[in-house]
C-alpha cells in the first residue's frame, strides 16, 4: 500500500517522466481482440459506459464510441520512475507446463472388501454376537445362530440318507451340498455326520476380518433370505474419492500419478495411482469424481477422513509467462511488454491453462521479449485514461436543458 502511494505522489509531482501516446505499429495478432464498443455523453466526456443509455448529468443520449484497445497505447517511463514503481520484467519462455489440478477427496470403504451378510433360510436369530457398529470383526468368529425349519428339515434328510444305508457317493456328496448352500461350513458338516444329532440353532462364523459398517438385525428378530443381517468392511485397504472440475475432466485419466496429505494423521506426500473415472457428473457441483486406493496395514485411514490430492496430468511444452504479469479483465486478458529501456506496449493475449503460477500463451506474445511482472496495473492506469481521453474526444454539441 505504501509502494502504491509512493508511485502516484511520484506520478504527481513528476508529470513529464511518463506519457502514453497511441501505438499504430502493433501487429495484427489478435484481430479478435482489436475493438471495443463504449458510449460516451456528447457535452460530458468522462461519462463513460459499457451499455446504451442517457447521460446521469444533462440526460443526453450516450454515443457509441469504438475504442481501439489493442491497437493501443505505448507508455514511456523513465529509468527513475521505473525504480520508484518497482517494475520488474521477464522474458517469454518455452517450457513444459505441468497440468495440475489440486483438489479435496475423502477416505471410503473399499467397497471390493465389503461383505454383506444374509440368512440362506428364513428363521429367527437367537443369538447376535454383534451388538453395535465399528465393532471388529476376527476370521472364524461366532457372528449370530438361527432358529430356521428349513434348515432343521435339510440337517434330517441327509441324516436319513446316511441312517438308510445308502453308500452312493453321488447322494451323500449331493447331501453335504446342499448343507454348505444353506450356510453350513465344513466342520458343521463333518460333525453331523458324526454325532446325528440334529443343530436346532444353526451357527455362522466370519469368513475374514472386517469391521461391522452396517447392523439391520437385532437377536429374537424374523428375517428372510432377503434380509441383510450385517456388513463387514476390510479395512486393510481404503479408496479415495476426490472431485474434479468440469473443465478438467481432459486432464484425468486410469493411470496418472496421485499425491494426497492427511494432516489430522500429519501423513504427507502419499503416492497412488488413479484406478478408476466415473462416467457422471453432479449435477450440482458439476464436478466427476475419481477414485485410487491406498494400502492402510495398520487401520490409521479413517473413512470420511478428508484429504488434500493432487493430480498431475502430465507436461505440455508451451509458451509461458509468470500468471503475475496477467491483468485480467471480463473479456480480455492482457499485458504490458517492454519494447525499449523506457517503452511499454499495452498487449492483448489469450491464454490457456494457468497452473502452479505460470500462464500458457496462445497468441499475442513471441519467446524472449520481456513481460511486466511488478507494476503493470499502474501502467495500465495511465494507458488506459489516455486511451479513453483521446477516443472521447469529439466535438461537442449545443442543446437546451
Amino acid at each position: 500500500m505504501r509502494l502504491i502511494c509512493r508511485c502516484i505522489l511520484l506520478f504527481l509531482l513528476v508529470p513529464l517522466s511518463i506519457s502514453a501516446q497511441p501505438n499504430t505499429n502493433l501487429p495484427a495478432q489478435l484481430p479478435e481482440f482489436e475493438q471495443s464498443v463504449r458510449y460516451v455523453c456528447p457535452m460530458h466526456s468522462h461519462i463513460v459506459k459499457d451499455h446504451a443509455g442517457t447521460c446521469p448529468v444533462c440526460g443526453m443520449s450516450l454515443v457509441p464510441r469504438e475504442l481501439h484497445l489493442n491497437q493501443g497505447v505505448d507508455v514511456n517511463v523513465s529509468g527513475a520512475m521505473q525504480q520508484a514503481m518497482a517494475l520488474t520484467t521477464e522474458n517469454v519462455k518455452f517450457s513444459p507446463l505441468w497440468r495440475f489440478i489440486n483438489t479435496f477427496g475423502s477416505v471410503q470403504f473399499d467397497e471390493t472388501g465389503l461383505t454383506h451378510i444374509h440368512p440362506r433360510a428364513e428363521g429367527w436369530i437367537e443369538t447376535l454376537t454383534v451388538n453395535s457398529l465399528g465393532q471388529r470383526v476376527k476370521k472364524g468368529e461366532l457372528l449370530y445362530e438361527i432358529y430356521s425349519p428349513e434348515l432343521l428339515v435339510a440337517q434330517e434328510d441327509f441324516l436319513s440318507l446316511i441312517e438308510s444305508g445308502n453308500k452312493s457317493l453321488t447322494l451323500l456328496e449331493r447331501g453335504r451340498q446342499r448343507l454348505r448352500l444353506l450356510g453350513f461350513d465344513n466342520q458343521l458338516i463333518e460333525q453331523l455326520e458324526k454325532t446325528h444329532n440334529v443343530l436346532y440353532r444353526v451357527p455362522y462364523f466370519a469368513q475374514k476380518d472386517g469391521v461391522v459398517s452396517a447392523l439391520e438385525a437385532r437377536e429374537g428378530i424374523y428375517i428372510k433370505a432377503s434380509d441383510r443381517i450385517m456388513t463387514l468392511a476390510d479395512l486393510s485397504r481404503v479408496w479415495v474419492i476426490a472431485d474434479v472440475f468440469e473443465h478438467q475432466i481432459d486432464w484425468v485419466k486410469v493411470g496418472q500419478n496421485v499425491e494426497l496429505d492427511l494432516p489430522a494423521l500429519e501423513l504427507y506426500g502419499l503416492k497412488s495411482l488413479i484406478e478408476f473415472v466415473y462416467p457422471t457428473l453432479d449435477p450440482i457441483t458439476r464436478t466427476l469424481q475419481v477414485r485410487f486406493a491406498l494400502d492402510n496395514p495398520q487401520e490409521q485411514l479413517k473413512p470420511d477422513m478428508l484429504a488434500t490430492v493432487r493430480i498431475y496430468s502430465g507436461p505440455i511444452e508451451t509458451l509461458n509467462i509468470s500468471s503475475d504479469a496477467l491483468i485480467q479483465t471480463e473479456k480480455h486478458n492482457r499485458v504490458f511488454v517492454q519494447t525499449t529501456n523506457g517503452t511499454f506496449q499495452r498487449r492483448n493475449i489469450k491464454v490457456g491453462i494457468v497452473t502452479q503460477g505460470r500462464a500458457q500463451v496462445i497468441q499475442g506474445l513471441e519467446l524472449d521479449e520481456k513481460v511486466v511482472t511488478s507494476g503493470q496495473f499502474l501502467l495500465d492506469a495511465e494507458a488506459s485514461l489516455t486511451n479513453i481521453a483521446t477516443d472521447t474526444d469529439t466535438p461537442h454539441h449545443s442543446h437546451q436543458h
